[in-house]
């Protein structure tokens, strides 16, 4: 019995690499493949990083943050899409421990539903883990959903390892031709930003309840139940940074879903305040959810970017970096 799964696992792995090879060709998405997007920001010699999902990617305008900052940044938007927050952390630290000409660097604060679509076979247990670490330490989600949580991120985890899909779909993308922003062909910046010239949306409810978890993790405030593996997490790379002279910032996205305020609510309250940037509590954050800003329910358009690239760069100016100041 077991010499026979044994058997057909290979047989499954086999078939799993033949179709990688054969997809090689296949142009890889910047905005799916990290290794492809690492090589870019490579290029790009940048000393300020923005590491984060999609909605970074869209967000966050890099040449004019810069502007903003009279050029003493040279920053590169590292968006991936559903790039896990353990991966986030994973880039930083390399980024940390390798490249010295790198002073700042701002991650998302986010926790999306599980996806592995851009970890490596070496990440996706760690991430397994990591994901398992935080969803045990969140008192606001019931063990049921827990459970459920898990053997989904379980799930995922074979999948992505086992399956052929992500190879087919690959090469689907590849094929296809279209002007949509996310499914359509890259085309990012030399800075790694995709700005999108497309008008507003129509997905009002979703935006709504997005606004609605997003007002309520404005809101949050420390309590007893903190979720400390995450807080630990975070801690120990903002340690770790000033160790070397440099300094990392946690962003809130643009927009936060549900499951994220359950989880991250227990999480920002207890980021430092020097290290923690929040969404505007004025008029702009009502700004960030007019649907004649973004393209879609998650995402901002160019005009949207602007207003959030602004408010960041506001908030930077207002802390010691180290671009200027000792941490």
């Amino acid at each position: 019995m077991v010499s026979t799964i044994i058997k057909w696992l290979l047989v499954i792995i086999g078939i799993k690499l033949i179709v990688v090879l054969i997809t090689i060709p296949f142009t890889p998405d910047p905005r799916r493949d990290l290794a492809v997007r690492e090589e870019m920001y490579r290029k790009f010699n940048p000393n300020a990083v923005f590491i984060g999902t999609s909605r970074t990617l869209y967000a966050l305008d890099s040449r004019l943050f810069d502007s903003l900052n009279r050029n003493e940044t040279r920053t590169y938007n590292m968006g991936l899409f559903n790039l896990p927050a353990s991966q986030a952390f994973n880039i930083a630290e390399r980024i940390i421990e390798r490249d010295t000409a790198v002073r700042n660097i701002f991650i998302e604060l986010s926790a999306l539903d599980y996806n592995t679509i851009l970890l490596s076979p070496t990440r996706v247990l760690p991430d397994f883990v990591f994901r398992t670490k935080v969803m045990a330490g969140c008192s606001t989600i019931e063990v049921s959903d827990k459970i459920e949580s898990f053997l989904a991120g379980l799930n995922t985890s074979l999948y992505q390892m086992l399956s052929i899909a992500p190879q087919i779909v690959l090469a689907k993308k590849a094929m296809r031709t279209s002007s949509d922003p996310i499914e359509g062909t890259p085309w990012l910046r030399p800075d790694g930003h995709q700005p999108v010239n497309l008008g507003g949306t129509n997905q009002t409810a979703y935006i709504h309840r997005s606004k609605k978890s997003t007002a309520q993790m404005m809101a949050a405030r420390q309590t007893k139940e903190a979720n400390q593996y995450y807080i630990d997490q975070i801690n120990g790379l903002i340690l770790s940074a000033s160790k070397r002279k440099k300094k990392i910032t946690f962003c809130f996205p643009n927009n936060l879903l549900h499951t994220e305020f359950l989880i991250l609510s227990q999480v920002a309250p207890y980021i430092p305040e020097h290290n923690l940037i929040r969404l505007p509590a004025d008029s702009r954050f009502e700004a960030l959810f007019d649907p004649g800003n973004s393209f879609d329910a998650h995402h901002l358009n160019q005009q949207g970017a602007k207003i959030y690239t602004r408010f960041l760069q506001e908030e930077f100016s207002k802390r010691s970096h180290p671009l200027t100041d000792n941490i």
